[in-house]
């Protein structure tokens, strides 16, 4: 094991690339950062400070950076709103307290984040996604992992290939695209746009903005409030269309309105209101 203290009175840039093992980030009230290696290679690996960047470099491989059978697992404690970005094999990544801006790419890691205040792009192959609040903009592509946001200000770009997506409440644009998956948002403010090959789409509330669902075998169930205008252009070939809501006429100039159009080839479309 390895241990390294760096003197940082502001938020500081961090950069971490190893294959497997494991990254764990700590974002906090502090001005010394902190960095542990572990693992059969600790002391092979590069820790140093530029100024405000701190990098977390692992020895490469036979095979390449992410070859070979050594784990490697790093520990780091950064000052809040530090960027982090990590490079990974197969190691999981988790970002803890409010980090600035993230930037995470992993094979099939799985990347766990508490709070990202700065834009945030994932990348992972089939590691499952997980952002409790992005505050700026996130995008997000998995090839077959689950990705759920818990909360989000600023615009959403979801694509996995088989994976669910999980949005509790989204609060600006939000695109997510899905091969089999099922799609799922809590409470949407603003306007979004879903698509999937077989999966269901759920809109527990929609409170206003453009609705779009676009799929193949799946369901779509969307929950609207009473008396919110509704504008519906709604197409199913084989399936059923079914609405609870009680008619609220056109919105009044400035007022609160949905415009939702919903697509499938056999999946049923059922409209509640809630």
């Amino acid at each position: 094991m390895t241990q390294h203290h760096f003197e940082t009175h502001e938020p500081v840039d961090l950069q971490v690339e190893i294959g497997k093992g494991s990254v764990s980030v700590t974002c906090t009230d502090t001005t010394e950062t902190r960095i542990e290696v572990e693992g059969r290679d600790a002391d092979q690996t590069r820790v140093e400070q530029h100024g405000s960047r701190i990098e977390v470099i692992g020895p490469k491989q036979r095979g390449g950076l992410f070859g070979g059978d050594s784990a490697l697992y790093v520990t780091a404690v950064v000052p809040t709103a530090s960027n982090v970005a990590a490079k990974t094999g197969s190691a999981d990544v988790t970002v803890e307290g409010e980090a600035g801006s993230t930037a995470v790419k992993s094979g099939s890691g799985d990347v766990k984040i508490a709070v990202s205040r700065g834009p945030s792009v994932v990348e992972t192959g089939s590691g499952d996604v997980q952002l409790e609040h992005a505050q700026a903009d996130l995008r997000v592509k998995s090839g077959s992992g689950d990705v759920r946001v818990g909360h989000s200000d600023r615009t959403v770009v979801v694509s996995t290939g088989s994976g669910d997506v999980q949005i509790g409440a989204s609060h600006a644009e939000t695109v997510v695209k899905t091969g089999s998956g099922d799609l799922r948002v809590g409470e949407a403010h603003h306007d979004v746009s879903l698509a999937t090959g077989s999966g269901d789409f759920v809109i527990d509330h929609v409170h206003r903005g453009r609705l779009s669902a676009k799929g193949a075998s799946g369901d779509v169930r969307v929950g609207i409030p009473s008396g919110l205008p509704v504008w519906t252009d709604l197409t199913t070939v084989s399936g059923s269309i079914r609405s609870s809501l009680e008619g609220a006429g056109q919105p009044a100039e400035g007022q609160d309105h949905v415009e939702l159009r919903a697509k499938t080839v056999s999946g049923d479309i059922v409209l509640t209101q809630v």
